[in-house]
């Protein structure tokens, strides 16, 4: 049995990893806390079952994984607009919204002070970014927490086999499935490209001048061709260059210089920013730039991120 400041003084140490890992199972931050918080109290009442402490990080991690595939059994994956419906008319009025439950969340960069295993196959950034959580809601919740216990955790294969109660050779058949799936819709990435190149910096900076100026012209100069704009609780997402100046041209239409600006923040390791309209934040924007231009914009509108963020 190990005793109750061990338990605590290990709990605290590992509570921001846990909480990244149950935000990278659920795709949700503002669910991640209370998945930790349950962690903590099944944790605690199974310390008795804990004979070694000093494997007390891969038991850890195997009581949270657990705490979130039950919550994953009680209610459909988290998704992005591009994945739920095909892109919109410019020209229509943005969708109603719909159950925040169905949306994936960024996370603020402020997490990213967990702790890793150096021996992970994912680089800490590179396995928060967002398109990197999208990827992984397209997996079976055990293909998922296979693929986080051995190549972001970092535990062995029977250490992770022992979290998901089956075989070593189940473990890695759905561990093999799953890195499949993620190399075919995320491209790994150099280490450097996590440093913003002066072409990114300058392209934000200039984004920032755009909205407080409302300058539509020069927020359209900032478009890649490839350009994805999504707006979640609405499903609405408007896809491409020319629908996106459509869409932009309008919603620009509405406010006058002061009326709108943007503050930076971080968001799952990429540029991020705190939307404010009328002197309140209104959304939390995840951008993704490529080759100076911006490719992605995530307007996120739900309440409950909004408070996680602010």
């Amino acid at each position: 049995m190990i005793d109750d400041l061990f338990f605590r003084t290990t709990f605290e140490r590992l509570r921001g990893a846990l909480r990244v890992h149950c935000y990278r199972m659920l795709g949700s931050s503002h669910d991640s806390d209370d998945m930790v918080q349950e962690t903590m109290l099944r944790a605690w009442r199974a310390r008795d079952t804990l004979a070694d402490p000093e494997r007390v990080r891969p038991w850890l991690y195997r009581i949270a994984t657990n705490v979130c595939l039950d919550e994953l059994a009680a209610r459909p994956r988290r998704v992005l607009a591009s994945e739920l419906r095909p892109a919109a008319d410019p020209t229509l009025p943005a969708a109603a919204p719909l159950d925040e439950a169905l949306w994936l969340e960024p996370m603020p960069d402020s997490w990213l002070a967990g702790e890793q295993d150096p021996g992970a196959r994912y680089m800490l950034r590179e396995s928060v970014a967002l398109a990197f959580i999208a990827a992984l809601q397209i997996l079976t919740p055990a293909q998922r927490a296979a693929l986080l216990l051995r190549d972001v955790v970092g535990l062995s294969a029977e250490e992770a086999a022992e979290a998901l109660g089956q075989s070593v050779s189940s473990t890695n058949s759905a561990l093999h499935r799953a890195r499949a799936a993620i190399d075919e819709r995320v491209a790994r990435k150099d280490p450097s490209s996590f440093v913003a190149s002066a072409a990114d910096t300058e392209a934000l900076a200039a984004y920032v001048r755009a909205i407080a100026e409302c300058d539509i012209d020069a927020m359209i100069a900032l478009m890649h061709d490839d350009i994805h704009t999504t707006m979640p609780p609405s499903p609405t997402w408007i896809a491409g260059r020319a629908a996106n100046e459509v869409f932009y041209r309008t919603m620009f239409g509405r406010w006058r210089r002061g009326d709108v600006a943007v503050t930076p923040l971080g968001a799952n390791g990429q540029p991020g920013f705190a939307f404010h309209r009328d002197g309140q934040v209104r959304a939390i924007e995840v951008v993704e730039l490529r080759d100076g231009r911006i490719a992605r914009m995530h307007h996120f509108m739900q309440p409950a991120l909004l408070r996680v963020f602010t």
